[in-house]
C-alpha cells in the first residue's frame, strides 16, 4: 500500500530543515548552481486530472526543498522538466500545461523550465516557444542530444540561441549536452537516444555564455574527461 505523508509529518522535519539551510548555505557561499530536473511522471500536459494532481504535489516538494535551502526563486536554481504527452493535439495538450502551470505555487512557478524532446512526435524547441514560452513565460532548456531526433526544422544554432532567448536577463541559460550510447558502444541495438557514458565531441556554444550540464552515465567522470580532451 502506497503511503504520502506532507512535511509535517516527519518526525525529523526540524533536522531536515537544519540541515538543507545548512547546505543552502555553503550553496550561496561558495557559488554553487543547484537544479533539479523531476521524473517523467511529471505530466501537466494529461488530460487525467490525478495524474496533474501528482505532478503538482511532486513538483511542490521540490518547490519546498528549494525553499528550505534558501535557493533563489528564478530559474537560476530551475526545476526542469518535460511538458508530456502529446496526446494526438499537440497545441490543445500545450493549452493543458499552460493551464495547469498556473495551478502550481510560486516557489515552483519561478523556478520551473522546460526541455525539448528527443522524439519526433513530442516537443521541439520551436514548438515549445511558440506553445509554453510565448504564452506563461517558462524558459526553455536547450539539450543539444534531444535536438538531433526533433529539431523542429531549425539547425542546432538556431534552436539554442531560441532557447537561451527564453532566459530572464542577467540568468545565465543551462544546456543539456549528452552523446549517443549506441555510437559509443557501436551497438545498432540500443536506441539512439540512450546517454553514453562518456562525451567526446567538442560542445560547440556558437559564442553563447552558457551553463553546460553533461548528462553521460558517468558524471563527473565524464566531465573530466571532457576537459582532457578539449580544455
Amino acid at each position: 500500500m502506497e503511503v504520502e505523508y506532507e512535511w509535517e509529518d516527519l518526525k525529523d522535519l526540524r533536522w531536515i530543515k537544519l540541515y538543507l539551510h545548512s547546505a543552502g548555505v555553503k550553496v550561496n557561499t561558495h557559488g554553487v548552481r543547484i537544479t533539479s530536473h523531476p521524473g517523467p511522471f511529471n505530466v501537466l500536459t494529461s488530460p487525467h486530472e490525478h495524474v496533474v494532481e501528482n505532478c503538482i504535489d511532486d513538483l511542490t516538494m521540490h518547490g519546498d526543498t528549494f525553499d528550505m535551502m534558501n535557493l533563489s526563486r528564478t530559474p537560476y536554481n530551475k526545476i526542469n522538466i518535460h511538458i508530456g504527452g502529446a496526446y494526438g493535439d499537440k497545441p490543445k495538450s500545450m493549452e493543458r500545461f499552460c493551464k495547469n502551470f498556473e495551478r502550481l505555487p510560486d516557489r515552483v512557478k519561478s523556478r520551473l523550465t522546460v526541455e525539448n524532446d528527443d522524439k519526433a512526435s513530442m516537443y521541439s524547441v520551436k514548438e515549445l516557444y511558440h506553445g509554453v514560452y510565448s504564452r506563461i513565460g517558462v524558459p526553455i532548456v536547450f539539450d543539444y542530444h534531444h535536438h538531433r531526433f526533433c529539431d523542429g526544422g531549425l539547425s542546432e544554432q538556431e534552436a539554442l540561441e531560441m532557447a537561451i532567448s527564453t532566459w530572464p536577463e542577467g540568468i545565465t541559460p543551462v544546456v543539456h549536452y549528452s552523446e549517443s550510447r549506441s555510437k559509443e558502444r557501436l551497438d545498432e541495438s540500443i536506441r539512439p537516444q540512450a546517454h553514453s557514458d562518456y562525451v567526446y565531441d567538442y560542445i560547440d556554444t556558437y559564442g553563447n555564455d552558457v551553463d553546460i550540464m553533461i548528462e553521460a552515465k558517468h558524471k563527473e567522470l565524464a566531465v573530466e574527461k571532457y576537459k582532457e580532451l578539449h580544455l
